[in-house]
């Protein structure tokens, strides 16, 4: 019998993977937001969602699932 997959609770998520999947809620909304408010602006539209967000998505995910370094040296 399989049991049901365990939950991850948000408190258990590491602050930067949260600021990380934040980022990510924002970059998105923001995307839909130029593209709701400059719906003629075609060549911006490309550049923006073709080019820039995947490798800002990327970037983000990357980022926020790299353990954080800690300094030796702090108390």
């Amino acid at each position: 019998m399989q049991q049901p997959p365990a939950r991850i609770s948000s408190a258990s998520l590491p602050l930067r993977s949260r600021w990380g999947l934040l980022a990510l809620v924002v970059l998105t909304a923001g995307s839909l937001a130029v593209a709701w408010l400059l719906p003629d602006m075609t060549m911006l539209h490309f550049l923006w969602v073709a080019q820039a967000v995947p490798i800002l998505y990327f970037l983000l995910v990357w980022w926020g699932t790299q353990a954080s370094q800690r300094d030796d040296h702090a108390p």
